[in-house]
């Protein structure tokens, strides 16, 4: 089952009202529906939203899904790597390479 059917789902046992959880994203709940169709990306913030109104977290609705999210902050930087001179694109991939190298915090 795919993260959306999974939310669809709860949506349909929880009778949650589609244009209420619009209303809350700022969408209308027709558009709800077509992201609970796997029709729209979804972003972090409104799968945190679709997750919270199903009942369940982040985690439980992404399940193992290999989910595709419309990242905000992933638009943003190619749209800025985009504006950049090569200079500067190389100079951005090595921090990014050192950065990333770096382990997470504990």
């Amino acid at each position: 089952m795919r993260w959306y059917e999974r939310i669809a789902a709860a949506f349909e046992t929880r009778k949650v009202n589609r244009a209420e959880v619009g209303r809350e994203i700022g969408i209308t709940g027709q558009a709800i529906t077509l992201k609970l169709q796997g029709k729209r990306p979804v972003s972090v913030e409104e799968l945190k939203i679709l997750a919270r109104w199903a009942g369940m977290s982040v985690a439980e609705a992404i399940g193992d899904d290999a989910v595709v999210i419309d990242l905000k902050d992933e638009q943003d930087l190619i749209e800025l790597y985009r504006l950049l001179t090569p200079e500067q694109r190389l100079m951005l991939i090595s921090l990014a390479r050192q950065l990333a190298a770096v382990p997470a915090p504990a």
